[in-house]
């Protein structure tokens, strides 16, 4: 089978579309990646306000005269 001369033409410049693909591909990854690590750096949004939250400990429990651990 004769090959034509377009075919031939593309054939040749397949290894170079195939490297401008990759790169195209390669940079949006790149920037997607670049903008995550900046945006963790950075913080992100700013929250305004903040509420007093209080978290449970060991000295905000209150323990019965009843329980095992009064015992000790």
């Amino acid at each position: 089978m004769k090959l034509t001369n377009r075919q031939l033409i593309l054939g040749s410049l397949q290894p170079l579309l195939f490297c401008i693909g990759m790169y195209c591909v390669v940079l949006v990854f790149s920037v997607f990646v670049c903008s995550s690590l900046y945006h963790a750096i950075k913080g992100g949004k700013k929250v305004e306000s903040v509420e007093n939250t209080t978290t449970a400990s060991l000295s905000n429990i209150k323990v019965s005269n009843n329980s095992t651990l009064a015992k000790q």
